[in-house]
Order: C-alpha cells, then structure tokens, then sequence
C-alpha cells in the first residue's frame, strides 16, 4: 500500500525528525509548547481559585472531550449519547463549536428537531452531519456555547444537552464529563502543542467522571493494559470503559446504494480522509478485509473540490476498485461523476464485548450524579 506522505510536522512530534531542519523545527515547537503551558494553566487557576465563574443551565448536560487535538472519534461518541438520550424520551440538543462554518462566531441554530437547516459551510461539517444522521436532534453551533445552551434552553425547550468537544470549555457547567482517550494515540507524543497533540497534561484527566478508551480493537491487549493502567494513574476515580467504532453500512455518495462492510472484503480500494487520525480509518479498512492499493490524506476539515477528487480518482486511486471515506469528510464532498464510486463508510460507537453496551454505561454515570 502507498499513502500520502506524513507532514514534517508530524514527523517531528512522533519523534521521527531526521533533517537538521526538522530538529530545528522541533526546538521551536518545543519553545511554543511551553508558553502554551503558562497560558493553560493560567486560564484553568482562574476557574480554580473561583475569579472565573461557570455559567449553569437548568438541564442535564453531558460533556464528551478529550485531551489531544483530533482523531479520537468525539463526533461518533456525541451522536451516540444523544441517540441514546433520544430513546430515553428526552429532547436533546448538541452543541458544536461549528469548526470552520460561518456560524461558529454567532449562535446558528443548525436544526430544529427536523433536519438541517442551514449548509455545510456555515453549520461546519460536525454540526452538519449530526444534524444529518438524528432528525430529531436539535443542533446548535457557535463557539460561546453558554449562548447556545441558553438558546436551545429558551427556544427550543431542551432537557438535555450534549456538549460536543466540551472538556476544554470551562464556560459552561457540566454533570458529567466523559474524557475519550484513542489507544492509536492516547497520550499525544507527551508533548503540548504545537510540539505534541496534548491540550491538556496527562493527569488532567483526573477531572473526568468517564474514560472511553476509543479504537480498542485496533491495537494489542499488552498496549490497551498498559494505557489502561496509565489512565487510572491519573484518574483513579473515573469509570473506564472500552469502545470500538463498529462498521455498520456502506453508503455511496450519490445515495444510490447501500450495502453491508463485508462488500470490501478481497476488494481493491483507496481510502480518503481528512482526519486528525487517518490511521484508525485505514486499519478498520485493513480489518475488514479491504485490499488498500493507497491511502490519501488531506488536512484535517478538508473542503474538498470536484477537481481534486478527479484527479485522485485518476491518479492516486487508478488501480482501486473503490475509494472510500468517512462520513464526515463525505459531507464536505461535491458529488459528481468521477469515473469510479465514492462509498461512505458508516460507524458507531460500540463496546468491545455484547455484555458493556453504551446504555449501561450512561444509566451507571447518571445514577452516581443523581441525574436518573
């Protein structure tokens, strides 16, 4: 298999830096790390020593975050809290930063409860796809998500909120957080950025009430004992729980056609993301049997355009039978004819064994909180 090669950024915060230029780099980023230390653990003392005060909404809400940049499957684990909210007979509304969508200055209500109301470009593609995937969601973007939980609160009538990449958000106040920690990458190099993916220490952890430790599947049992063990090193208290991103359909980008994961089974594909983590993707390609003949990866929240598609699907994808992406970069994506299919590679989050459903989970935390 071939891919797109790696950034020298990336390269350089997985310790792989070679060039003299590189190592430089390296010391810069190392510098800029620090000052965004000072700067984190100055915003965090505010809020501990009570000078910055979190606003309350009279609702349950439930924080799903993490401490790296990127690539743990937040959006998945989001749309899944609320699904399962949903089923409890609760109106939920997620709110989302809307991360690169023109209402992520402004409070947008992206749906409703009836689908979305506005485009990709300005509810950005999180947003979008949730929107998308739960009808009955109401959706909301902006980055002040105290606006847009006092809006879904007063307008759209709300009694339960799913706080979309909330763990950083010391704004609003939660019931319950839940921190997902990937097991491809769980701990970012042990460097802040820009020189390693943390946003937070490693032992910020301890302010969580759950870990899910995502992409279990995907990695040996000695790693997940051993960043298992790490997590509760520094959250002892915390309820840790192991998740997959479990396949469940193969969608084609022009809605013509469904199918079930096993259809990629022996067949030559090329796998096409803009992730934080584009390796989780590939592996559960490889997992199920797809033949990756390449695998091209853009930045992460690529806004694709037509023309670029055709030429990977001439070019990179020649000799794949398939290209296949995630679903969120699937709503960034024109659809056209490109000369092969595009197919959309459909997940949720699920535990690693039948007997730890996500349900038990939820209905564990929010009795210890008093919510249920």
């Amino acid at each position: 298999m071939t891919s797109t090669p790696d950034s020298a950024w990336l390269r350089i915060i997985r310790g792989d830096a070679r060039r003299p230029s590189e190592r430089l780099a390296g010391a810069g980023l190392w510098a800029l790390s620090i000052g965004y230390g000072v700067a984190l653990h100055l915003h965090l003392a505010g809020y501990h020593l009570g000078i910055a005060r979190r606003s309350v909404l009279p609702v349950t809400v439930v924080s799903v975050g993490n401490l790296t940049v990127g690539g743990t499957g937040k959006t998945t684990a989001s749309l899944a809290i609320a699904r399962w909210l949903l089923s409890q007979g609760k109106r939920v509304a997620l709110l989302s930063r809307g991360y690169r969508g023109r209402g992520e200055r402004q409070a947008a209500v992206v749906s409703g409860g009836s689908g979305p109301l506005l485009d990709v470009e300005a509810a950005g593609d999180e947003a979008y796809l949730a929107a998308q995937k739960l009808p009955d969601l109401r959706v909301l973007a902006g980055k002040d998500r105290r606006v847009t939980g006092k809006l879904a609160v007063e307008q759209l009538g709300v009694d339960a909120i799913v706080l979309d990449d909330g763990f950083q958000y010391q704004r609003l106040q939660r019931d319950l957080d839940i921190v997902l920690v990937d097991a491809l990458a769980p701990f970012g190099y042990d460097f802040l950025v820009p020189r390693g993916l943390l946003r937070e220490p490693p032992e910020h952890i301890a302010r969580a009430d759950a870990v899910w430790l995502t992409h279990s599947d995907l990695v040996k049992e000695e790693e997940l004992g051993r960043i298992r063990a790490r997590v509760t090193s520094f959250a002892p208290k915390a309820r840790i729980w192991e998740t997959i991103h479990a396949p469940v359909r193969l969608r084609r980008l022009d809605g013509k056609e469904e199918v079930e994961p096993d259809a990629l089974r022996g067949r030559p594909v090329c796998a096409l993301s803009s992730l934080g983590n584009p390796r989780s993707f590939e592996q559960t390609l490889a997992r199920l049997g797809a033949e990756l003949v390449t695998a091209v990866r853009f930045p992460d929240h690529h806004r694709y355009r037509g023309e670029e598609l055709y030429q990977v699907a001439q070019g990179q994808a020649a000799e794949a039978e398939w290209i296949v992406t995630t679903e969120k970069d699937a709503v960034r994506m024109p659809t056209q004819e490109l000369g092969k299919p595009i197919w959309i590679l459909e997940v949720e989050l699920a535990g690693c064994t039948e007997s730890t459903g996500l349900a038990e989970e939820m209905r564990c935390l929010l009795r210890a909180k008093n919510k249920i």
